[in-house]
């Protein structure tokens, strides 16, 4: 009896698994789970569902995999029933036909082997008119190339390109904010440009202004972390408290301090 395409898609989420420390959980990569998706019956292959990044779709099919692509494409744009997170990347990939003639028992070792499976990036808030990488063709490798092909596909151009604009949007925001500072703080200003070893301007503000954000999303990536991490607030609980000014700021960086990330900072 031929081997399903629903025991490869296990097998091959097993081994996703073991390609990275963040998805060991089968909770993160997860094979062949109905209702996944708002509005839909679909039934992704496997759903990668990583913290803090945009989850990705692996369609796969079996040689010649004629609709491998189209199901990729059409999860694009879906959400996640338990999160609302939308899907803004998915993977087609086309697996060798011998596959259906590996029993369950030896299907794993076969995958981790297999030298040859056949992956499509498609990139896009919608079906139509997603980007693909390649433009044509296949990217050839194996299972540890689809793990790094899939890291890459959880921050998608789309969403950088966003984070981008929004980060320069905000420096200049936050500049225009010294600027009008200086007509009644010039001694804070002054201060500024002495600790950064420049004279008061444009540049200088910017560059202020985009330490700051540096600072604050360091803050954000460390808060509620393993160890002592785990007493460092996030902005958005001194938010919530009503404590985000500078003073509890400065507090939430004294902590950090202790903890020496200062040289990475």
């Amino acid at each position: 009896m031929a081997t399903t395409e629903h025991t490869i898609n296990d097998a091959l989420a097993e081994l996703l698994r073991g390609t990275r420390r963040a998805w060991r959980d089968s909770d993160i990569v997860r094979s062949e789970n109905t209702g996944q998706l708002k509005g839909s019956t679909g039934q992704p292959d496997i759903l990668v569902v990583e913290s803090n990044v945009s989850p990705v779709v692996i369609e796969t099919e079996v040689l010649p995999a004629v609709t491998v692509e189209s199901e990729a494409t059409d999860r694009l744009g879906k959400q996640l029933k338990k999160t609302g997170r939308t899907i803004l990347s998915s993977i087609a990939v086309r697996l060798p036909l011998r596959l259906r003639d590996v029993s369950s028992k030896a299907l794993q070792k076969e995958l981790a082997s297999a030298l040859d499976l056949e992956m499509a990036l498609y990139t896009g808030s919608k079906s139509g008119g997603a980007a693909r990488f390649p433009l044509s063709g296949w990217i050839v490798g194996s299972v540890a190339d689809l793990s790094i092909l899939t890291q890459s596909a959880s921050v998608p151009p789309d969403v950088i390109d966003e984070a981008a604009n929004n980060l320069a949007n905000g420096v200049s925001e936050a500049a225009g904010m010294l600027i009008e500072m200086a007509k009644t703080h010039s001694g804070a200003i002054h201060k500024i440009s002495h600790e950064l070893f420049q004279e008061d301007g444009e540049q200088t503000r910017r560059m202020a202004a985009t330490i700051l954000v540096n600072a604050f999303v360091f803050q954000e990536t460390l808060a509620g972390g393993s160890g002592e991490l785990a007493k460092i607030a996030s902005l958005e609980e001194l938010r919530s408290s009503g404590k985000l000014n500078k003073n509890s700021v400065l507090k939430e960086w004294e902590s950090i301090l202790t903890i020496n990330y200062y040289p990475n900072f």
